[in-house]
């Protein structure tokens, strides 16, 4: 379904008269709350093979006057539990229809984090009104990877029923950690898809503790030393600068001719 008709769709199946989706240039966009919202997308890349296998979407907000709102203030506009509900799922499926929209060239995966605040919202059957929207764009399931916020199973007793069912639906789960801990046997008992921690100078890399099955990912790749601390410790996943900055554009995963490829060489070195 062409672009157009599925934002005019959306639009018809939301109730609500604080927001509305609308094309801008070949991408989707929403204003919601006096907030123009858009997406942006970092390349995630398997360290091994050094190629782009997904990528990252988070949410670019800005007021009608051009300046920049963060995540986490746009998110603090919402007062209700209805109405956070509400704007994730909206910030999640302006995420899946510019991915769409960019799947000729984009291929691999999208990863998105759902809001800790969603996650204590909804009581049950996690990730099926996502599906219908998912469905709707000619997307599944099993090309997510949802973020989930590891700090909330200290809060949200449930959360682990909210894990399950997005595992039923065929989600895949990133669980996230702000650093990397030795005591993150905890997570792994979890069984995530991804344990997703954050590189950062002084993380003590030899303290990851690793189990079969589960991808290990880290964000803040920014440098060819970034890059070989992550491989020496034989990390699966990486973002950061070295691979590109969030942009509105993917990086392209696929030439025309549909071959898997990566122009870049994430370590550093010449091609």
């Amino acid at each position: 379904m062409p672009l157009t008709d599925l934002i005019r769709y959306f639009n018809v199946a939301d109730s609500s008269e604080h927001s509305s989706l609308y094309l801008e240039g070949e991408r989707a966009a929403a204003w919601h709350n006096g907030l123009r919202l858009g997406s942006l997308f970092q390349p995630i890349v398997d360290l091994r093979r050094e190629r782009v296998v997904g990528h990252q979407a988070t949410l670019k907000a800005q007021r009608e006057d051009g300046t920049p709102v963060s995540t986490e203030e746009a998110y603090a506009l919402c007062p209700t539990a209805e109405s956070v509900i509400h704007f994730d799922r909206l910030s999640r499926t302006l995420h899946a229809l510019n991915f769409l929209a960019q799947r000729r060239h984009a291929g691999g995966y999208l990863q998105l984090a759902v809001h800790p605040r969603h996650l204590k919202a909804v009581q049950s059957q996690h990730g099926l009104v996502y599906e219908a929207i998912l469905k709707r764009c000619g997307l599944g399931p099993e090309d997510i990877v949802l973020d989930i916020d590891a700090d909330e199973f200290q809060h949200n007793p449930y959360l682990g029923d909210a894990l399950n069912n997005y595992r039923q639906r065929g989600y895949r789960l990133a669980l996230c950690e702000s650093g990397i801990q030795a005591g993150n046997t905890k997570l792994l008992a979890l069984r995530p898809d991804i344990l997703k921690l954050r590189l950062t100078e002084g993380n003590m890399l030899a303290e990851i503790v690793r189990s079969d099955g589960i991808a290990i990912e880290l964000t803040g790749i920014d440098s060819g030393q970034d890059f070989r601390r992550a491989n020496a410790v034989g990390a699966d996943l990486g973002q950061g600068k070295l691979f590109g900055r969030p942009q509105s554009d993917c990086q392209p995963t696929h030439s025309s001719h549909g071959v898997a490829y990566n122009p870049h060489n994430p370590s550093g070195a010449s091609p």
